[in-house]
């Protein structure tokens, strides 16, 4: 009786070198999704930011028994996937959560005030703070955009590309 691990050593008979195949299946697949995934960001309004939408690319290795895709992305996705609960901390004590907000409003152009004893970069580091403060106390809402595009049926859709690639390579 064959087990998984034989039937993943002969990979190489369903994808032979040379032929993007499977690979090309994967590269394509993990684009669709990607497009989802970016679609998703902007229906839901939660581009805080361009650089989660941009900088979303999907990586596909070499593995002992075929493929292996992953999409990459900003450790912060999380949180506009899952949303943040509310920190039980009065003040916020996370100083990357405030520098990243500090970026944010530059990046974003965001007028603030500044008092005749304040500079920019003073008043950016405070609105910053209120910022993180409401973060802190309130959390995030959930803005998902992953859950929504890897459903079950773009597995299925990955599943009967693969399967039908499978079948006519057996075929000729």
């Amino acid at each position: 009786m064959a087990s998984l691990e034989d039937i993943g050593k002969k990979f190489s008979d369903f994808n032979p070198p040379g032929d993007k195949g499977i690979q090309g299946i994967l590269q394509n697949w993990g684009n669709e999704l990607i497009s989802k995934f970016r679609a998703n960001l902007q229906k839901n309004k939660s581009l805080a930011s361009r650089r989660l939408y941009s900088e979303i690319e999907p990586d596909i290795s070499s593995t002992k028994t075929g493929f292996s895709l992953q999409i990459k992305m900003l450790d912060y996705y999380k949180w506009v996937e899952d949303g943040r609960p509310p920190t039980t901390t009065k003040t916020p004590s996370n100083p990357t959560l405030q520098k990243s907000i500090e970026q944010w409003i530059i990046n974003k152009g965001i007028q603030t005030r500044t008092s005749k004893n304040q500079s920019r970069a003073e008043s950016v580091k405070s609105l910053a703070y209120v910022i993180a403060r409401k973060i802190h106390r309130k959390g995030t809402k959930a803005r998902p955009f992953i859950s929504p595009a890897l459903n079950d049926k773009m597995l299925q859709t990955l599943s009967d590309r693969v399967g039908k690639y499978i079948a006519e390579s057996l075929a000729s």
